[in-house]
Formats: structure tokens, C-alpha cells, sequence
């Protein structure tokens, strides 16, 4: 299963490959693929989030629509 912790992982592997190459094509796509994985690790976090909140208050009517809401009021 892929996690927040492993997106993460992916992100420095693809930050230390790029710190290894010259400037250019190559170097700027690891870069972007180390950006790519560190939000793809923020929206795992964030469905995390939201799945708990709802597992915590499942019996009231409208909890995810709720804990949606403070997700996107929540600080990044």
C-alpha cells in the first residue's frame, strides 16, 4: 500500500539523483517528480485526516461533508 512515509522516501530519492546531475532537461525532472511525490504524500495525509474524523463521528449525519470542510480551512 502506498503511504504518505513512502511518497516521501521517493521525494528525497528523486531530490538526491537530481543534486547529482548538471543543470538541465534531466536534473529539472527529477526535481518535478520529487515535488509530484511530496504532494501526492499531503493529499494521502489529508485522506487520513478526513477518513479518521469520519471513523471518530460515523453516526453523525453529515461527519465527512464536516470534516471535508475543516480540511479545507485547515492550515497547509
Amino acid at each position: 500500500m502506498l503511504t504518505s512515509r513512502i511518497c516521501r522516501e521517493h521525494s528525497a530519492k528523486c531530490i538526491h539523483t537530481a543534486n547529482s546531475l548538471p543543470p538541465g532537461p534531466q536534473r529539472e525532472m527529477f526535481l518535478d517528480m520529487a515535488h509530484s511525490w511530496t504532494l501526492l504524500a499531503a493529499k494521502i495525509e489529508n485522506t487520513e485526516v478526513l477518513d479518521q474524523a469520519v471513523e471518530a463521528d460515523e453516526t453523525r449525519f453529515g461527519s465527512r461533508i464536516i470534516a471535508l470542510q475543516s480540511l479545507k480551512t485547515a492550515p497547509t
